[in-house]
């Protein structure tokens, strides 16, 4: 598996589309070209990859300074529990890391809590619906160390 910088509007940033409907959007009935995407042209997106196929990717999008916002880490469904998410995860944090962010924050679903929680995550409020996906959401956020060099 190699991680790997996907540019916006590219075949690759289509995968990403097509794997969030798959896993996060069509099981609720929803598409994700509803959503307005625009923020994503300026966001850092990293993909996991076996060969050409895409396996999963997270999004680090700018937040307060200096605090960065994971906005989405999704894994084909058929590839969860292998590490995965994992190395994305630390992938996302490194860039942020050497972006000179101190905190990331994501808006987890309660289902992923406990993954999150595993890597340093903490919760920072009380659960809630999102209006782009009706399930229950928590926000969790980290401090993280020192940047890579």
């Amino acid at each position: 598996m190699k991680i790997k910088k996907i540019a916006y509007a590219t075949p690759a940033y289509q995968a990403t589309l097509d794997l969030r409907n798959q896993v996060m959007r069509h099981p609720l009935g929803l598409d994700i070209m509803d959503e307005d995407l625009s923020s994503e042209q300026t966001a850092l997106i990293l993909g996991a990859f076996s060969e050409t196929q895409l396996m999963g990717f997270g999004i680090l999008a700018g937040g307060s300074e200096p605090v960065r916002k994971v906005e989405y880490l999704v894994v084909d469904d058929s590839l969860q529990s292998q590490g995965v998410g994992s190395q994305l995860l630390q992938a996302l944090e490194k860039a942020a890391l050497n972006e000179g962010a101190t905190t990331i924050e994501l808006e987890a679903r309660v289902t992923a809590q406990p993954f999150y929680e595993r890597h340093g995550y903490h919760t920072t409020g009380e659960r809630y619906l999102l209006p782009q996906a009706p399930v229950e959401h928590i926000l969790m956020s980290k401090t993280l160390g020192t940047a890579a060099v």
